[in-house]
């Protein structure tokens, strides 16, 4: 039977579900009144939103409770144990059904929780809420350089719209599972790069980089099962229209956010989860068909090709933005102004799919920026 997991968020949500759902579910797939999945893959398990894992299709959240009380990861065909020991507080892992020393049963009991056979402990959750919040509010930050003094690299990550900050070194201080990670640029640079300090080492990971982006906000999806300890912003060339005021060429980033859960599933004895005041060791079932890992296969199979498009037609939009003053100077009348950088200025709606992070809103930006430019480029044309 095959069933996906998920924290619940309060003991009310517990009753309302409870009462809807059938008296006996023969496969279950569980979820919470927040949307908040249990997931799995090699790199870990963690939370993450249900409606996210279900869209991306790619079976990450989907679990199987076999005969002999293991729990089947349905995607990877491991098993869900706590990582070493058996202690409270200790995290959990997808690890091989056949290792060494046996793995972890589980009993899915009548009071919501999921217990581990071999012992006194149930799954739980770590954290102070379900709620996602900006880990880069809390960062220690440090800034290349500032254009207005006034505007120390602190205000990039406050949560309020400022400008300036040029490059920024983010320290957590401790691990931190980002889910997602947004750039609000003042001064856009075409070409800019992400990189994440491993929470386990001094290596720094690159998490993205470009050499012709063509927005002012940008959403990086992150693999919250890989902690990381610090994130470094390297702005390296300001857009020739997105990062410039009065002639000169800047680049400057708003604000930034990390966005993580709080929580983090671990072992907890059951008699002390039972007594949480937000039932955050519950859980409930609905009844799941089945998984077919080739939609979600036959989906990222297109994603190489969408994120090519993207960059060829960022590629284009960047350096049809750099001919704009020049054909701007071919005017008879001398230079006019170009256009209103206010595409990006409004939040656009974005929903992201599953770890391949198709973000609607993204593609849509991405097209209004080039209808932008283009039609710019035209009236330029038509004034020469």
């Amino acid at each position: 039977m095959l069933f996906s997991v998920g924290a619940l968020s309060s003991l009310l949500a517990v009753a309302r579900h409870a009462s809807a759902a059938p008296a006996a579910a023969p496969a279950h797939f569980l979820t919470a009144v927040d949307e908040t999945c249990l997931a799995g893959s090699a790199a870990g398990v963690w939370l993450e939103s249900c409606e996210k894992a279900v869209a991306g299709m790619s079976g990450e959240e989907i679990w199987s409770l076999v005969t002999d009380g293991t729990l089947v990861h349905a995607r990877s065909k491991t098993c869900l144990s706590p990582q070493g020991t058996s202690a409270a507080g200790v995290p959990l892992a997808l690890v091989s059904c056949d290792a060494a020393g046996g793995v972890a049963k589980w009993e899915l009991q009548g009071n919501g929780q999921v217990k581990m056979v071999q012992s006194n402990m149930c799954i739980s959750q770590i954290g102070p809420s379900g709620a996602a919040v900006n880990a880069a509010a809390s960062a220690s930050v440090s800034a290349s350089s500032t254009l207005d003094p006034s505007h120390g690299a602190a205000l990039a990550v406050d949560g309020v719209a400022h400008a300036d900050a040029v490059s920024l070194l983010l320290d957590f201080g401790e691990p931190v599972h980002g889910s997602v990670l947004e750039l609000d640029f003042e001064f856009a640079p075409s070409a800019f790069s992400v990189q994440a300090a491993e929470a386990s080492s001094e290596n720094w990971l690159q998490l993205f980089a470009t050499d012709s982006n063509a927005l002012k906000h940008v959403k990086i999806p992150l693999a919250p099962a890989k902690p990381m300890s610090a994130v470094r912003l390297i702005m390296k060339e300001a857009h020739p229209t997105l990062g410039t005021m009065n002639g000169r060429k800047l680049v400057g980033v708003r604000s930034i956010r990390l966005l993580k859960w709080l929580l983090q599933p671990v072992l907890e004895p059951c008699a002390v989860a039972a007594k949480s005041h937000d039932a955050r060791d519950k859980f409930f079932t609905v009844a799941v068909s089945g998984s077919d890992p080739q939609a979600g296969a036959a989906l990222a199979a297109e994603m190489p090709a969408l994120e090519s498009a993207d960059a060829a037609l960022s590629s284009i939009v960047v350096e049809l933005a750099e001919a704009l003053p020049a054909i701007s100077s071919c005017k008879p009348g001398g230079p006019i102004s170009l256009r209103a950088n206010a595409t990006m200025q409004s939040t656009q709606r974005h929903r992201e799919v599953g770890d391949m992070a198709l973000d609607v809103g993204q593609e849509a930006a991405l097209l209004e920026e080039a209808r932008g430019t283009i039609v710019a480029a035209r009236g330029l044309l038509a004034l020469s």
